[in-house]
């Protein structure tokens, strides 16, 4: 037993002392050396196999091209492509399809048409393309199509789609700055295009909006071309959108009364139509509570009165309704008519020039009197004045002339004459 436990321990001391040497170590360093480089050369030069999806494709000289013939790349049938690649393991772990491109050299492209030409690889710096095989590609070649550059000048338009809040109107005809925009593309795409469009969706609008927005490209039936190769010189336009105030106004006349006929107490006034609806500036809507149509003289008809007058909105508004001219029936009721002759010493002349003389020449002058039939059945001839004032005829005057006279019913305020009445006078020099 004691036999075995000195052999184990003899065994130990013989181990450490062998892993304690530095011979050792050197031997071991020696021999992972050894096998490592023989790891590295067996496997470095082994061709092994790698596949990058999604490489870009670009154009070399595009932007030449450009400048040079007004040429433009378009409908690319891919813009990516998968290659499979050969090489070392140390070169292929430097390529991924972020810093490898296809090439398509566009230095032999001098007209519009359609091309299908094959690319070159590019490879990053550092590496050495003879390292490296192109084993497959999903494309050999790329097909595009070489375009005319064309610049076009197209009109904005567009169109209120939301809704008003309710006492308002949009005025459709909405106001665009610039009124135009320039776009630049391939001839074949721009040629498509018709007009800028903008669109107005908002909701409840009670007040005037003008605003920056952009706006999007259309056909001629308004459908939308959306196409990454235009370019747009203005990328906003400022769009203002009136909106309205509108109100239901009354038509109205203004009356004069005279001739015994008073508006409140018995002239009946229809009008037809009776409103119109107005569209305008809030200021001026608000401020606007009846349209009046004209003037109506009472004591210049009988009885009946019918006319036909033109419908003028005020400054800053517009008819709504349409209809430009409404009619206007104004008839007294209560009341009589009667003729009467003025006595010729009751045809007199006031405000006579200072040195000048009237005589009349009118002797007798019929008027109508109107009252109602009781204040009528009082009146007599003597009742009745007619005043010429001659105060507007200035002081050289001389001659025949035929003022206005006023009717005057001494006694009865109540009753007045109908129509315009004039007399003949004699206006003389004073010896």
């Amino acid at each position: 037993m004691n036999n075995s436990n000195e052999t184990k321990e003899r065994k130990k001391l013989d181990l450490k002392r062998i892993t304690d040497s530095r011979v050792f170590w050197m031997i071991l360093s020696l021999l992972a050396a050894s096998l490592l480089w023989m790891y590295v050369t067996t496997t470095e030069g082994v061709e092994v196999e790698k596949t990058l999806t999604g490489v870009k494709i670009e154009f070399l000289g595009a932007d030449a091209m450009r400048a040079s013939s007004d040429l433009i790349v378009t409908e690319q049938d891919r813009t990516t492509v998968n290659l499979t690649l050969s090489g070392t393991r140390r070169v292929l772990s430097k390529l991924t399809n972020s810093n490898v491109t296809a090439t398509v050299n566009l230095s032999n492209v001098a007209a519009d048409g359609r091309y299908s030409v094959s690319y070159d690889i590019s490879y990053p710096a550092g590496v050495n393309a003879n390292e490296i095989t192109l084993v497959h590609t999903s494309s050999d070649v790329v097909n595009f199509y070489v375009d005319k550059l064309a610049r076009k000048t197209i009109e904005v338009k567009g169109a209120f789609t939301g809704n008003t809040a309710d006492g308002y109107l949009a005025d459709e005809s909405m106001v665009f700055d610039p009124l135009v925009v320039a776009i630049s593309g391939p001839k074949t795409v721009i040629s498509k295009v018709d007009h800028a469009f903008v669109a107005i969706t908002r909701e409840d609008v009670d007040r005037t909006l003008s605003y920056s927005t952009t706006y999007s490209l259309v056909d001629s039936d308004d459908n939308p071309i959306e196409d990454s190769s235009i370019q747009r010189e203005t990328e906003e336009v400022t769009v203002t959108l009136n909106v309205l105030s509108t109100k239901e106004v009354p038509l109205d006349v203004t009356i004069i009364d005279g001739g015994g006929a008073t508006r409140d107490a018995n002239t009946r006034i229809d009008i037809e139509p009776k409103t119109i609806m107005l569209a305008g500036d809030a200021s001026a809507i608000d401020s606007t509570t009846k349209l009046i149509l004209g003037t109506i003289n009472l004591s210049s008809f009988a009885t009946d009165f019918s006319a036909t007058y033109t419908i003028i909105p005020p400054n800053g508004t517009e008819n709504m309704t349409g209809v430009t001219e409404a009619t206007v029936r104004v008839s007294i009721t209560g009341v009589a008519t009667k003729s009467f002759s003025v006595n010729p010493e009751n045809i007199v002349c006031i405000n006579v020039p200072d040195g000048y003389t009237a005589e009349n020449i009118t002797q007798a002058l019929n008027v109508t009197v109107r009252a109602p039939q009781e204040v009528l059945d009082q009146i007599s001839e003597v009742n009745l004045r007619a005043v010429a004032d001659l105060s507007n005829l200035g002081t050289n005057a001389s001659g025949v002339f035929t003022p206005t006279v006023e009717i005057k019913i001494d006694g009865f305020p109540e009753a007045g004459c109908v129509g315009e009445y004039k007399i003949y006078i004699t206006l003389k020099e004073k010896p």
